[in-house]
C-alpha cells in the first residue's frame, strides 16, 4: 500500500496530466460540435492513431509556416541595413542562447511599426 505521501504525489501528478479545461472554452467548442455534428461524427470514427497524426500534420504545417514567414522576416532585416542596426541594438545585451528568438521579435516589431508608419503616411493628405 503507497504511503500517503506517495498517493498524494501520483493524484497531483495525474490532476496535472489531465487537460486543463476553460468553461468558456468548452461552451464555444460545444455550440461548434452541436453545429458541425456530422463533422464531429467523422472524427469519432477515426483511430487514435489517425487522429494523433491529423493533429501532427496540423502541428506540421503551423510550423512551416512560421518557418517561411521567420525566413521572409530575416530577408527583410538584411535588406535594409537601418533595420539591421535598431534590431541588433535591440538585442546587444541579450544572451547567446536567447539572441535567435528574441532577433525574431524585435525584427518583428519593427517590420510591424514600419508598416504602421507606412499605412499613416499614406492616409495623410
Amino acid at each position: 500500500m503507497p504511503t500517503p505521501l506517495k498517493q498524494a504525489i501520483a493524484d497531483k501528478k495525474a490532476r496535472e496530466a489531465a487537460l486543463r479545461r476553460n468553461p468558456e472554452t468548452d461552451a464555444m467548442l460545444d455550440r461548434f460540435i452541436q453545429e458541425n455534428a456530422k463533422l464531429y461524427e467523422f472524427y469519432q470514427g477515426l483511430s487514435k492513431d489517425d487522429l494523433i497524426r491529423k493533429l501532427m500534420f496540423a502541428k506540421m504545417q503551423h510550423r512551416e509556416y512560421a518557418n517561411e514567414r521567420n525566413q521572409e522576416i530575416r530577408a527583410w532585416v538584411e535588406q535594409h541595413p537601418e533595420i539591421k542596426t535598431k534590431v541588433e541594438e535591440r538585442i546587444r545585451k541579450v544572451s547567446a542562447a536567447k539572441r535567435e528568438g528574441t532577433h525574431l521579435d524585435a525584427a518583428k516589431k519593427e517590420a510591424v511599426s514600419q508598416a504602421v508608419r507606412a499605412t499613416n503616411n499614406s492616409i495623410r493628405p
